[in-house]
């Protein structure tokens, strides 16, 4: 499990890497667009089109890295007042739900691509699979990780994860 749950990791290093450059490209793009529009007065056709799906791919992409890191938005009150024999249970069902989730969006998101491959964008002229792909990558890196979390879940004692759980161990009220 140690080999699986390391290579997944290293997997997500690698999605990180991808993430921190499509968002500095997509940042890129952005200035040089509102320094042609307003500078030299001949915006570009094509930046806000490829700014927008650069930004897709860093969501999808970035959210399998918050999940895997344990920082996806959660309500973890109820989770953290509890014991950790039954926060332990209680996460392992929130992952196995997720999971589901993730499954269906997986085979949806492929379906899509059949339903878009015909289809081409407007400025950039390629075909609508490359920004709809995003779904179903992010899918499978959340499935991916969601199996990580779940693994870590029953192979450690307690996986602290909870800012919540910090501020009741400082005695601090929540």
């Amino acid at each position: 499990m140690k080999a699986v749950l390391k290579a997944i990791d290293g997997l997500n290093k690698l999605v990180g890497y991808v993430v921190g450059l499509m968002l500095g490209v997509m940042s890129i793009i952005i200035v040089v667009q509102v320094f042609c529009r307003f500078v030299i007065d001949y915006p570009l056709t094509w930046s806000e089109e490829a700014a927008r799906y650069l930004m897709v791919y860093t969501v999808f992409l970035g959210a399998s890295l918050a999940l895997r890191n344990h920082r996806m938005i959660a309500i973890e009150i109820i989770s953290e007042s509890v014991k950790p024999k039954v926060r332990k249970v209680l996460r392992i069902i929130v992952a196995l739900i997720s999971i589901v989730f993730f499954l269906i969006l997986l085979v949806k998101g492929v379906d899509m691509l059949e339903i878009v491959s015909r289809q081409t964008s407007a400025s950039l002229g390629f075909s609508m699979d490359i920004p709809y792909m995003a779904i179903p990558i992010g899918a499978a890196l959340m499935l991916i990780n969601s199996i990580a979390n779940i693994i870590d879940y029953l192979t450690h004692e307690d996986i602290d994860t909870s800012e919540v759980s910090e501020a009741l161990k400082a005695g601090g009220q929540v």
